[in-house]
């Protein structure tokens, strides 16, 4: 009885041996007679291969005699089976094989070898061109070709004896791959015996009951199967299914011809001829693929189709998931192949890790939702964890640097994103991933590679290098620019003038699989790119042209030069009205900026007068074409500069009218409950806090969470992280809303639905911009219109629960104590179109209970605090941070009466849950009972910064005002300037009554102390 093999503890070596001897007709390769694969193939056995590895190991103990040390010696191939033979060779010779790529330039196979202690090289005869500039650059390089495959498969070697055991064996290096290079020159990865038993070790993982398998077992056919791969030996996947998958699994590998260029074509020929199980291919010859004639109809009859390299198309991943399994193995040079579970058909693009590996998807950017796979790599890891051999000085924890989001509805589930080195953060710290950027524009014909640049920069750059010698106009690349644009938020859009096209004589540099290799790139391109940037801060990109009789300009003219820059900042295809609010439509703090500086470099030519008055209060107090428009018309004809009008608007009377035509439903309304709950705003800080609460209320059973965005739900579920929480997810429905649209811009059906379904609805939208004026504010004044308009018009008129701040109250009288009730005042509110826009809504608010009769509560929230300075985003993070770069503390700033996110969340369900609000609105103040001073900052981060300063406040923002170009990851109180000038005019030295709060909520405040303090700065 033939004993079963002992998976995870075998070495290729004795397999193979043991294989020529037991079946020596198994099937361990399918070569092409000739290069037209309709020729047919000739079939090579584990018999053979095992010959044929025998006449190499003595033809190497020949001229090289044999190695005790583990000696790497190089090699450079094609794309034949004497690959795989030569590294068998070598390990039974004592040599370990060091893989390098014909693609490579010689300097960096040079380099290579210099990391390796590497003096030998071999090479197949047929590449002797490519060893001449590697002869020249190192004169002690030996270099020997290796005999023709015809002389090898002819050979009668006595057998070359490998009698070594696991044991004694395992930690021996075998191979050297080198890392992809893609932002670096490669480094070389040793691999051992030890590390390719990982793979042969998941023949032992335990089965996940009810699902199927994707790791390695699935290259083991039953029976035997035959793989097409056009991955070299030189890169991992190729490597690794012409030697693992051949020799530990049941895997026959099928051959191309080695000089032809791999097409649609050549492996539809291919699969005519062999009937193959899988393929291993990158996207771009899938696709190929299923369009030749038979492509779909063969592609039917594998077992799978594996790609790798890049993201498979949505559209051809869709098609292909209907009739068979169709997945991209996550792995690398590093760390193999991982484990993972199959997913279902429509998931095809999705990742489940198995649960027997060790691994965290560890939150990277909350924003985002993203998430950084760490494998674990400890010794308890070691037969499962491939890095744990492959690098040794990574045993612990290896961050891949890879990262992914999570599937909103099936928390296990995750989407490969892009890589950690690839982010791009820009000079005021704003980050965006470019790789779907670059992807989409690398998919037009006439582009053969595109890179985004900027790190460090005010606004990225597109580097591209055409496929031809012929350069396509910007002009004609242009509308392809702008759809790509949508795929990347506002700070990662290119805008006209930041293009460069690269040279027919200097080729984008790549690693051996074609990758881009970003850093060398930008090297070779460095005198482009500055004189790109430069030209960017010196010259003007839009024409601005006066009358030639009048020497006046007209608005028209103004409008058109004001919109040509404007809207760059704006979403892609975005049409802006001359009174729409540039806010409304995407702008933010940081585009502001960047728009500011372009207006005042384009305005230079045309105006003697200095525009140093143009700043971002300009375009927050101005935010519509119409208004800029003005405010330029005066100053480029009349030399007038404008002056700030900080006067507070009451702009209630105008949200009062729009309810004017809303009427009570008729009948009786019904008695108040709290099962189904709305939250408008379920992201950002605090909603998902509220969200935790709500859902462990077990009387809730539906809580619709309405959000601009429409990732909210995977940035809500990458916020809660929580597992306790995933069987209470089903409660959860995510409806799209549209702020300043009538009924939310909700369909009919899902707006009926809301009406006849909430008993309460939580306001907690708002942007938490503070230097906005209180005209872009009004969308969520509409909606919050919307919202009454449900409530006074419903049967069942559900509560509504509004999330105000206490800076809506926060310019009376100085020494006062502010009471749990409305303050019917414009003025009350500090000023800032925040602060003064929340006062508005509250006094709406109020002003519905009275005239409707519905339930309405005001919660004004005091300063938020999340676990850490890290975790919140707020103005006080920024100070912490800010001071931190400065090594200057500001000496007073506010009271400390904070409160920890998730306490406020639990009071705000408190309130929900409370008595009362028809009639007449139940106003709650969210604030520390008991007040700490500034002082207890400053003195904490004194000990922290040694040698920081202590100065007053205003003396802190004069130093920030100093710093051009102030990065917002170091400086982002920078871009907080007014709000933090509002606040040195002092005025804050108010009390808060929270009797109504504290008798409605049991929620126990944590202290503010010193130990409160140290714990929220964290290390």
């Amino acid at each position: 009885m033939e004993c079963a093999p002992a998976y995870g503890r075998r070495l290729m070596p004795t397999v193979l041996d043991d294989l020529a001897a037991r079946s020596p007709a198994r099937v361990y390769a399918a070569i092409p007679k000739t290069n037209d694969v309709k020729d047919g193939f000739r079939d090579i056995t584990v018999a053979d291969v095992a010959r044929m590895v025998n006449f190499i190991a003595w033809w190497v103990e020949g001229r090289f005699g044999k190695s005790d040390k583990f000696e790497a010696i190089g090699y450079i191939g094609i794309a034949d089976v004497r690959g795989p033979i030569l590294f068998q060779g070598l390990i039974k010779s004592g040599f370990k094989i060091l893989l390098l790529s014909p693609r490579n330039t010689a300097s960096t196979n040079i380099s290579l070898m210099m990391q390796t202690g590497c003096s030998k090289l071999l090479y197949a005869s047929e590449l002797s061109p490519l060893i001449d500039p590697m002869r020249a650059s190192s004169l002690s390089l030996c270099t020997v070709a290796i005999p023709s495959f015809e002389d090898m498969v002819a050979s009668t070697p006595k057998h070359y004896p490998y009698q070594k055991l696991f044991e004694d064996a395992q930690d021996e290096p075998a191979a050297v791959l080198h890392s992809s290079g893609s932002t670096r020159l490669p480094k070389p990865i040793i691999m051992t015996h030890a590390s390719f038993a990982v793979l042969d070790n998941e023949h032992n993982l335990p089965e996940v009951i009810g699902r199927k398998r994707r790791d390695w077992t699935m290259w083991s056919f039953e029976g035997g199967g035959r793989l097409f791969t056009v991955f070299p030996f030189f890169h991992l996947g190729g490597f690794l299914m012409f030697t693992v998958a051949a020799i530990f699994g049941k895997t026959t590998i099928v051959y191309a011809p080695p000089f032809l260029v791999p097409d649609g074509t050549l492996i539809r020929d291919i699969m005519l001829q062999q009937r193959l199980n899988a393929l291993l291919l990158p996207p771009s010859l899938v696709e190929q693929l299923i369009n030749e004639p038979q492509g779909m109809e063969l592609v039917k009859k594998l077992d799978f189709v594996a790609y790798s390299g890049a993201p498979l198309s949505s559209a051809i991943g869709n098609r292909l998931s209907k009739i068979i399994d169709v997945f991209s193995p996550y792995g690398a040079t590093e760390t193999y192949p991982q484990p993972e579970l199959a997913t279902s058909p429509e998931d095809w693009e999705w990742h489940e890790f198995s649960p027997h590996c060790k691994h965290e998807m560890q939150l990277f950017d909350p924003e985002e939702g993203t998430y950084e796979l760490v494998i674990m790599s400890g010794e308890s890891s070691k037969n499962t964890a491939a890095v744990y051999h492959n690098l040794p000085h990574s045993r612990g924890q290896f961050h891949t640097k890879d990262l992914f989001i999570r599937n909103a509805e099936k928390p296990n589930l995750f989407k490969y994103y892009g890589r950690k080195d690839d982010i791009i953060t820009l000079s005021n710290g704003e980050k965006f991933n470019p790789i779907p950027f670059e992807l989409r524009i690398q998919g037009d014909s006439s582009i053969k590679g595109a890179l985004v640049i900027g790190n460090g920069r005010s606004q990225p750059a597109l580097l591209l290098e055409p496929k031809s010698s012929e350069q396509p106009s910007l002009e004609d690349l242009w509308p392809l620019i702008e759809k790509s644009n949508t795929l990347v938020p506002g700070q990662g859009r290119i805008h006209r003038g930041m293009i460069i096209l690269g040279c027919p004589d200097k080729p984008f540099a790549r690693t051996g699989k074609g990758t881009i290799i970003r850093r060398l790139t930008e090297d070779a391109y460095r005198s482009e790119i500055e004189k790109l940037y430069v030209d960017m801060h010196s010259s003007n990109v839009y024409d601005l042209q006066a009358d030639a009789q009048t020497l006046s300009y007209d608005r028209v003219t103004i409008s058109k030069f004001l919109r040509s820059i404007l809207t760059a900042g704006f979403p892609a295809g975005v049409s802006i009205d001359e009174d729409q609010d540039f806010y409304s439509v995407g702008l933010d703090s940081v585009q502001t900026t960047i728009l500011v500086s372009s207006l005042k470099r384009n305005l230079k030519g045309h105006t003697t007068a200095s525009c140093d008055w143009i700043t971002p209060r300009t375009i927050f107090k101005n935010p519509t074409i119409h208004a800029l428009c003005e405010l330029f018309y005066e100053f480029l004809n009349e030399g007038t500069i404008p002056k700030h009008n900080d006067e507070n608007e009451d702009v209630v009377p105008k949200y009062l009218a729009a309810l004017t035509s809303t009427s009570k439903p008729a009948g009786t309304r019904e008695p108040r409950t709290l099962t189904t709950v709305a939250i408008v705003g379920s992201t950002g800080f605090l909603g998902p806090e509220i969200i935790r609460s709500l859902l462990m209320d077990s009387s809730i059973i539906r809580i619709y969470c309405l959000n601009r965005s429409k990732d909210a739900k995977e940035r809500t579920l990458t916020q809660l992280n929580s597992e306790s929480f995933t069987p209470l997810l089903h409660k959860l429905e995510y409806l799209t809303i549209e702020l300043g649209k009538p009924r939310l811009g909700l369909p009919d059906d899902d707006h009926n639905k809301l009406a006849a379904e909430l008993d309460a609805i939580v306001f907690n939208a708002w942007r938490p911009d503070f230097n906005l004026t209180v005209h872009s504010f009004h969308p969520f004044l509409h909606a919050l219109v919307e919202v009454i308009k449900i409530s006074a018009t419903s049967v069942r008129s559900p509560r509504i629960l509004f999330v105000s701040s206490l800076s809506s109250v926060g310019s009376l009288a100085s020494n006062s104590t502010v009471p749990e009730a409305l303050v019917d005042d414009p003025a009350a509110a500090t000023s800032m179109g925040y602060a003064q826009s929340k006062l508005a809504a509250e006094r709406v608010l109020a002003a519905a209970c009275r005239r409707y009769g519905i339930s309405v509560l005001v919660a004004r929230v005091c300063q938020l605090v999340g676990a850490s300075a890290r975790s919140d985003g707020s103005w006080l993070s920024a100070v912490v941070t800010t001071s931190k770069t400065l090594n200057l503390i500001p000496s007073h700033v506010a009271v400390v009466d904070w409160v920890r996110v998730s306490d406020a969340a639990k009071m705000l369900y408190d309130f929900l849950k409370a008595p009362g609000g028809e009639g007449e609105a139940l106003f709650y103040h969210i604030t520390h009972p008991k007040q700490q001073s500034w002082d207890i900052i400053v003195d904490t981060l004194r000990k922290r910064l040694n040698g920081a300063s202590v100065v007053p406040l205003r003396q802190w923002i004069g130093r920030l005002k100093e710093i051009e170009h102030p990065s917002r990851d170091k400086l982002p109180a920078a871009v907080m300037l007014d709000f933090f000038e509002s606040l040195a005019e002092g005025g804050e030295k108010l009390t808060y009554d929270t009797q109504r709060a504290s008798g409605a909520s049991s929620v126990s405040l944590a202290r503010i102390d010193v130990k409160f303090i140290e714990a929220w700065l964290g290390e």
